[in-house]
């Protein structure tokens, strides 16, 4: 194969893809993830389960036209999407998309988002928009996810009746964010079980995205 991805790219995708899994973030063949090296986007392939991904089955597919690289497997079937992204946003190199099940039964009601009720939310993930419900892996889902995430203030999105979409500067940062929407989305079940959730005011929001600790973790992260 004339393309190879490293070593220590595979061992990252390899450990995040058995991590979603484990944490149930997807079942079965469902989600997808990529990173983005030069001008080369490498994705899970189509059909495989997460965790069952070897070295040699990532897909590398040309950024600017789309085509696929490897000789014998598709790339997954929300190429589209992660295309768009990689081809919108100079300052993602990592896409993860996910079905984690609360914030799918969350976001799938009337609630449009899961409010940010503790400080790793507000400091790792920020605002996340929504998108209703559009058929996946399709053009039109593309579209409807690149028309907000081409901003540059948002890093996730949710999927109404689909799921999750994650980015970062590397895959651990992408995958994080993942994991701390679906434990936000638990916070906000069970405070909704028990009582009135309360949400983080818009003023003790800013002082945590002030504190020196904060920013020194976030710059960890996107280091890789």
């Amino acid at each position: 194969m004339e393309y190879l991805l490293s070593k220590d790219d595979v061992l990252k995708l390899s450990y995040i893809s058995q991590k979603i899994v484990d944490k149930q973030l997807v079942v079965g063949p469902g989600g997808n993830i990529s990173i983005r090296t030069n001008n080369i986007m490498w994705i899970s392939p189509s059909g495989f389960a997460l965790d069952q991904i070897q070295e040699d089955q990532w897909v590398p597919v040309q950024i600017h036209n789309g085509q696929s690289l490897h000789p014998t497997l598709r790339p997954s079937s929300e190429i589209a999407m992660h295309l768009e992204i990689y081809r919108n946003r100079k300052d993602i190199n990592a896409i993860v998309h996910t079905h984690p099940p609360i914030t799918i039964g969350i976001i799938s009601t009337e609630h449009n988002e899961i409010p940010a009720m503790f400080p790793d939310f507000v400091a790792l993930v920020g605002k996340v928009p929504f998108i209703e419900y559009v058929v996946p892996c399709s053009t039109e889902l593309a579209n409807s996810v690149i028309n907000i995430l081409q901003d540059p203030a948002y890093n996730a999105l949710y999927l109404k009746n689909h799921g999750l979409i994650t980015l970062g500067t590397n895959i651990m940062q992408a995958y994080y964010r993942t994991e701390i929407i679906e434990n936000a989305a638990k916070v906000f079940w069970v405070s909704k079980t028990v009582g009135t959730p309360r949400a983080l005011l818009e003023h003790e929001i800013q002082e945590i995205l002030n504190l020196e600790a904060e920013k020194y973790r976030q710059k960890l992260l996107e280091r890789g």
